[in-house]
């Protein structure tokens, strides 16, 4: 199965979970040019799948994939930036050395999706050498400790879809549907 038809499944069964999903009128490149700066190579199945919708969150709006207007606009002060656990990283360091820890972290692992009803979960993308392409997850309070999910975002599409139409509880997805 190729990722558009993998994406589109599990967009489905995240709708027959109570997911509002809002699938963009015309695609729009992910990220503004200086984030494309930062990020000049996101894996397209990732970019092609978030630059398809406008939005995509569960019922609770306490999970949410980032789209295209999350890269692009300043929520204010009360809502989660697309970046906001780094900027949390940042302001809880003392210091120049720790704080450039953080953003070369974060220059390497490309947040996707967020959930905010438990530890601040969120699902990257890899960007390093080593582990380029693999899906991991972090949460709070150590943001830059990551476990690996999926080898591919392909992998990661299929074992989301299969974590919503079962809801068998699997760590850390659960979190995530």
């Amino acid at each position: 199965m190729d990722t558009t038809e993998l994406a589109a499944d599990l967009l489905a069964a995240l709708e027959k979970k109570g997911w509002t999903i809002r699938r963009g009128a015309v695609a729009e490149p992910l990220l503004p040019p200086p984030l494309r700066a930062r990020y000049p190579r996101l894996p397209a199945d990732l970019t092609g799948f978030l630059e398809a919708l406008e939005s995509g969150e569960n019922g609770k709006e306490n999970i949410w994939f980032l789209c295209p207007s999350d890269y692009r606009t300043d929520p204010g002060p009360e809502a989660f930036r697309w970046n906001e656990y780094e900027l949390m990283g940042l302001e809880a360091r003392d210091g120049p050395k720790e704080q450039e820890k953080i953003r070369r972290f974060w220059d390497l692992h490309f947040p996707f999706m967020l959930a905010v009803h438990s530890d601040y979960d969120y699902l990257a993308v890899s960007l390093t050498p080593e582990t380029y392409g693999q899906i991991v997850h972090g949460c709070g309070p150590e943001f830059e400790e990551t476990s690996t999910v999926a080898a591919s975002f392909a992998e990661f599409l299929s074992l989301l879809k299969e974590e919503a139409a079962a809801a068998t509880d699997g760590y850390p997805l659960c979190y995530f549907v």
